[in-house]
């Protein structure tokens, strides 16, 4: 399997930096680990990404940003890519933010800063696992429909033979 790609979007330079790093140690085998200053940007990386074939697995992102907020972020990212994992990191969000991302962004976790590394990558890892394993099984869903096409089709060329 290809790497995988991890979007970090904070306006805060440290903490993307800090994030970065950390996710790297944790992923860099197996992901390529991008930025983003601002939910604008991160939706021209996730564009260019996918239009490059590429698999987002994992998006995290601040909710507070001048522009876009992290929940609408979020909700634009669902939109575009319904399957990625959705983590919600943030020191000062409300509830009504975090029940937005979960009701219309598709959030999977939602993580206060300062975040324990040990805690966010355990999460991270399960899951990219769950998320591995939903990707396999649409693929064998995708193949099992395939061969039953062909099997209906072979069915109907042998009726219409007379056989």
């Amino acid at each position: 399997m290809n790497k995988g790609y991890i979007i970090c979007v904070d306006d805060e330079v440290s903490v993307l930096e800090t994030l970065q790093e950390q996710l790297h140690n944790e992923f860099g085998k197996t992901h390529e680990i991008e930025t983003a200053r601002s939910a604008e940007e991160a939706l021209a990386l996730l564009d260019e990404i996918q239009g490059s074939g590429y698999v987002i697995e994992v998006i995290i992102t601040d909710q507070v940003m001048p522009g876009m907020k992290g929940a609408d972020f979020l909700e634009s990212v669902h939109k575009r890519s319904p399957d990625s994992i959705k983590i919600l990191l943030t020191g000062q969000a409300g509830l009504d933010s975090a029940i937005h991302a979960i009701n219309f962004g598709g959030l999977s976790r939602y993580v206060e800063k300062p975040w324990n590394i040990e805690d966010l990558t355990r999460d991270i890892r399960s899951l990219i696992e769950k998320f591995r394993q939903n990707l396999e099984n649409q693929h064998l869903v995708n193949e099992l429909n395939r061969r039953i096409k062909e099997l209906e089709e072979e069915n109907r060329k042998l009726q219409q033979t007379g056989e």
